[in-house]
């Protein structure tokens, strides 16, 4: 019997909290957007850095507008999660030279902002 129940709760948990946990992570991912990206980037504009609107499953280096460092221009692929939480990690690392030198260490902050790029439509 506890065993069934366990079973259960492990195929329903994820169906039950799924949402509610990525409503969650873009919520966070909002807030630390602010703290740490915000200074040389905006969503709808370009600034310092690169616009973020529409950066989740946009080409690299393709954002209008924007005067790219030699070193992202050389990157082929797209901005896809698995390519942003990397880059985020450690962008030097990525494309030594670039202009972005901040680097989120935390996995769990990288997939809340991440989270909160992918609801920038």
């Amino acid at each position: 019997m506890r065993r069934s129940i366990f079973t259960i709760a492990m195929i329903a948990a994820p169906l039950v909290t799924t949402p509610a946990l990525a409503q969650t992570d873009a919520a966070t991912g909002q807030k630390l957007y602010t703290q740490k990206c915000a200074i040389c980037h905006a969503p709808n504009q370009n600034t310092i850095g690169p616009m973020h609107k529409g950066i989740v499953g946009k080409k690299i280096a393709s954002v209008p507008g924007y005067a790219y460092s030699a070193a992202i221009k050389k990157l082929q692929g797209t901005w896809t999660p698995a390519a942003l939480d990397k880059w985020l990690a450690n962008p030097q690392a990525v494309a030594k030279g670039s202009k972005m030198v901040l680097q989120v260490a935390d996995a769990n902050q990288r997939k809340a902002i991440i989270a909160y790029l992918a609801t920038l439509k």
